[in-house]
């Protein structure tokens, strides 16, 4: 036995445990990992806020631009 053979106790081919190699990621119907649907669904609702914030932006400037007398006005 060779001098690092003894020392470590493996000898110099790889163990199962050596060569074991993570599995692949999971995929869905449509080829998505979790971590793939994960990061769509924070892009998805970082849109959708701003998309909100855009429309109550347009709405107040609206509102400002027409002044407080439109909600006055007869029907």
């Amino acid at each position: 036995m060779a001098k690092a053979e003894r020392k470590t106790g493996k000898s110099q081919e790889y163990t199962e445990m050596d060569q074991a190699v993570a599995p692949p990621p999971v995929r869905d119907a449509q080829g998505l990992t979790e971590e793939d649907r994960r990061r769509r669904r924070s892009r998805s609702i970082a849109l959708a806020v701003t998309l909100g914030l855009l429309v109550a932006l347009f709405y107040v400037v609206t509102i400002a631009k027409l002044g407080p007398g439109v909600l006055d006005r007869p029907m």
